[in-house]
């Protein structure tokens, strides 16, 4: 009975995504953290959108990727997008 419930939890914990972070802004660039273990084919539009959303709200008119880091300690990934006119 344990070991079922322990594989329920996991099975509930790995549908568990979070999503895209903004980590850092500074006017020209915002830089956000998705998660590394998540469907990126589904989180890279929601960090494309909210890396838009938040250049737009500096007065800039797009957002660009400048590079893209993953992080293997904990499986999370910083994608830094330049904000541009």
């Amino acid at each position: 009975m344990k070991r079922v419930m322990c594989g329920v939890a996991m099975l509930a914990l790995s549908g568990c995504v979070s999503p895209p972070t903004v980590t850092d802004y500074n006017g020209a660039s915002v830089r956000i953290q998705v998660d590394g273990l998540g469907n990126q084919k589904e989180l890279r539009p929601q960090a494309d959108a909210e890396a838009f959303r938040i250049c737009r709200a500096g007065g800039k008119k797009r957002a660009e990727i400048a590079s893209v880091t993953p992080n293997t300690q904990t499986y999370t990934i910083s994608v830094l997008y330049l904000c541009l006119d």
